[in-house]
């Protein structure tokens, strides 16, 4: 016997849901600022490099990383109608 009610389920779903929303979007915005901090790590023509990373291998991660959030974000978008009807949580 479940001695949850149906509406405070729908609910915590609900906001769970629009919460991971608002990380995700968290998250774009982040890697947005990220990929101009990259930019400006390329160093002046003629120097020697003195950073840890190559700025084509930050780019690189930086690409890799964008495309796998779309790519939750899409998920996430398609189970939208179970993830609010459903209580969950991350373990």
């Amino acid at each position: 016997m479940d001695l949850v009610p149906e509406v405070f389920k729908s609910l915590t779903g609900r906001r769970r849901y629009e919460a991971l929303v608002g990380t995700i979007q968290g998250l774009a915005l982040m890697l947005d600022g990220a990929k101009s901090l990259i930019g400006s790590c390329e160093p002046p023509p003629g120097t020697l490099y003195q950073y840890a990373a190559r700025v084509e291998d930050l780019e690189e991660a930086h690409k890799q990383a964008t495309e796998a959030l779309r790519s939750f974000q899409t998920r996430v978008k398609t189970f939208e109608a179970e993830l609010i009807a459903k209580p969950w949580k991350v373990s």
